[in-house]
């Protein structure tokens, strides 16, 4: 079973392994290693509410077990919206369950804080990712030329879609 919950003090070892994680920092931003000591003021802060820190990390478990995080970031009020990230560490990866994290992340998204539309931004080369979004009903709308420098080039990065009905 596969659910969504808030980020816990107990949660700081999961944290610390999934963001210095280096095969995520390519969509993340990420340049170096964060420490226990920074993520532990991230985990004390997570209360603030969306409307507050324009932004939510909720931890994705399955069978209870924290397995990756579901995040919405650039939220935006006015216009209703916000982007979407998915991590899931390693070892829980190809087992469908991004695939009911996402739908769950949705479904709270547009439920709870009422959004209109949500957005992806996913590497051109990262075809599971466009897989995912795509089976959940996302539109791929614009190709973002350049728009990820890693490892030292360029990638180009497809905007994904998707409108409250």
């Amino acid at each position: 079973m596969v659910a969504l919950r808030a980020l816990e003090p107990e949660d700081i070892d999961f944290l610390y392994y999934l963001e210095n994680d280096p095969s995520l920092w390519e969509v993340s931003e990420t340049q170096s290693p964060f420490s226990r000591k920074v993520l532990t003021a991230y985990i004390e802060n997570a209360h603030e509410d969306i409307y507050q820190a324009r932004q939510q990390r909720l931890v994705i478990t399955y069978q209870k077990e924290a397995v990756g995080c579901a995040d919405l970031y650039d939220f935006q009020p006015k216009n209703k919206r916000a982007s979407v990230g998915i991590a899931i560490v390693a070892p829980f990866r190809q087992k469908g369950i991004a695939t009911q994290a996402l739908k769950a992340l949705c479904s709270y998204a547009f439920t709870f804080i009422d959004l209109h539309q949500l957005t992806a931004y996913i590497p051109q080369k990262n075809i599971a990712s466009q897989k995912l979004f795509e089976g959940q009903g996302f539109l791929c709308t614009t190709l973002l030329k350049d728009w990820l420098f890693f490892d030292g080039k360029y990638q180009d990065v497809y905007l994904y879609q998707y409108f409250k009905t």
